[in-house]
C-alpha cells in the first residue's frame, strides 16, 4: 500500500475534477449565449475567466503528475460510478467515485472559483 502525499493527491483531484468542470461551465457558456438574456457579456467573460482558470490549474496539475511520475487513467462505468486507477512508484491505488460525488465536487470547486480566487478577483478589479 502506498500513500500519496498532499501535493500528489490535490494534483489527481485536479487532474480527475478539473475536465468536468469546465465542460460544465462550457455548456453554461453556451445556453447564456443562446438564451434571451439582456447583458450576457459579463456573465460569459466571468465564465470565460473561470474556464482559463480551470485549464491554468489543470496543467499545473498535469505537470505535477508528470515530474513525479505519477499515471492516472479514468474509466466512465454504466453504472454512475467512475473509476480512478493511480499508478505511482510500482503500486497502483483504485479509487471508486460516484456521479453525485463528483458533481458536488465539481459545484463546490465552481463556488470557490466564483466566491473566493484572489486571481479573479484581481482580473475583474477594472474602472468602470
Amino acid at each position: 500500500m502506498f500513500q500519496l502525499s498532499k501535493e500528489e493527491t490535490k494534483a489527481v483531484r485536479n487532474y480527475l475534477i478539473l475536465p468536468y468542470l469546465k465542460k460544465v461551465l462550457e455548456l453554461d457558456m453556451r445556453w447564456i449565449t443562446h438564451s434571451h438574456m439582456k447583458l450576457p457579456r459579463p456573465y460569459l467573460e466571468l465564465l470565460r475567466n473561470v474556464v482559463s482558470l480551470a485549464v491554468q490549474d489543470l496543467k499545473q496539475a498535469k505537470s505535477i503528475l508528470h515530474s513525479k511520475g505519477i499515471r492516472v487513467y479514468i474509466e466512465n462505468t454504466k453504472d454512475e460510478i467512475v473509476i480512478c486507477t493511480v499508478y505511482c512508484r510500482g503500486y497502483n491505488q483504485t479509487y471508486r467515485y460516484t456521479s453525485v460525488q463528483i458533481r458536488n465536487q465539481v459545484e463546490r470547486r465552481i463556488a470557490a472559483y466564483f466566491l473566493a480566487d484572489s486571481r479573479l478577483q484581481k482580473r475583474n478589479s477594472r474602472s468602470v
